[in-house]
């Protein structure tokens, strides 16, 4: 039976893949809430975002909510990145297990920015005013395995952006599942994140390029626009798993409402589940193909354990990536 199941599973992976390269537009600008699909997390970034069924910590509220169903006890999960452009970009996640009932998690995403200058048609050097960007999303997640190898989650969450004085809240909502095969560590899992309804930013504007707005002072409301909704599906395989030595690697497919569909492939090594070494590769993307990482397991007082982990991505033009990621168990 398991060997029917990797056998179906391996054909499924090829068949997703093969439409990707049927298609060559991509209908960017489409969507809102773009802070929302930057990969969070060290290890999950370094193993090219192929996360979907890796997950397995208060960290999979950013990737897949039911591996949160993993979660012994308490686990506490923080991570930053400094992005291009002076760009602050973090998460936190607090994950506790309510005896059978399953675990809850309250988690954020946030991006920050440095002030910037507020300029106009008239006044394009500046009106002597500055402004910054705080765009973040609070949610609240509940997963739990619903069979020894079948776990499944759902994250509720309100998102806000706001740039100066133009904004928008609305709500989302992100369900995952992962299926634990028990056939070599073949785990498959599935999630859809951020799926809303369409939003409009607040306030009016002049539009400079339609001469009945400009001409006659005439403000133009907001057009509606989409979150930034992704339907992943994911892979999870050992292909060695010894006492001291595994090697895990995974593969991702992802389409997104507003950008070509994507697929990502990532590998970990493990020594003595204390120190990992890690690489990906994201196909289809326009920068940051290359992902690299490391981390390290360590004990604290009691049963309380650390992981410290880092990821690299190179941009290209853009300047390189460093994230880091600290996840508490207690």
């Amino acid at each position: 039976m398991t060997k029917k199941i990797f056998y179906l599973t391996a054909i499924w992976a090829v068949l997703s893949v093969a439409p990707i390269q049927a298609q060559d537009f991509a209908p960017v600008g489409t969507a809102v809430a773009q802070f929302l699909e930057i990969g969070l997390g060290a290890r999950s970034t370094a193993m090219g975002e192929a996360y979907t069924a890796v997950t397995n910590d208060a960290g999979s509220v950013f990737w897949n909510p039911a591996g949160l169903a993993e979660v012994n006890n308490r686990n506490l999960y923080t991570t930053y990145t400094r992005w291009p452009a002076d760009i602050a970009i973090g998460g936190a996640a607090c994950a506790v297990k309510v005896g059978t009932l399953g675990v809850f998690s309250i988690s954020t995403i946030y991006l920050m920015t440095d002030d910037m200058e507020i300029t106009t048609v008239l006044q394009p050097e500046g009106t002597g005013q500055k402004f910054g960007i705080s765009n973040y999303a609070l949610g609240l997640t509940y997963a739990r395995f619903l069979t020894d190898r079948l776990a499944v989650g759902m994250t509720v969450k309100l998102v806000h952006e706001k740039y100066f004085s133009y904004g928008y809240n609305s709500w989302a909502l992100d369900m995952g599942t992962i299926y634990h095969t028990g056939y070599h560590g073949l785990n498959i899992g599935m999630s859809i994140l951020h799926f809303g309804p369409d939003v409009r930013f607040d306030g009016s504007y002049i539009d400079y390029s339609d001469p009945k707005s400009a001409d006659v002072n005439k403000p133009k409301t907001f057009e509606t626009y989409s979150l930034p909704i992704n339907f992943r599906v994911g892979l999870s395989l050992d292909l060695i798993n010894t006492s001291q030595n595994r090697i895990l690697t995974s593969v991702d497919m992802i389409h997104p409402n507003n950008q070509l569909e994507q697929y990502n492939w990532g590998l970990e090594y493990a020594f003595n589940q204390m120190f990992f070494l890690r690489g990906g590769y994201k196909f289809n993307a326009d920068l940051g193909g290359l992902t690299l990482g490391a981390g390290t397991h360590f004990g604290l007082l009691g049963d309380r354990a650390a992981n410290l982990d880092y990821s690299f991505a190179n941009m290209g033009i853009l300047k390189d990536i460093h994230r880091l990621s600290l996840t508490l168990t207690f």
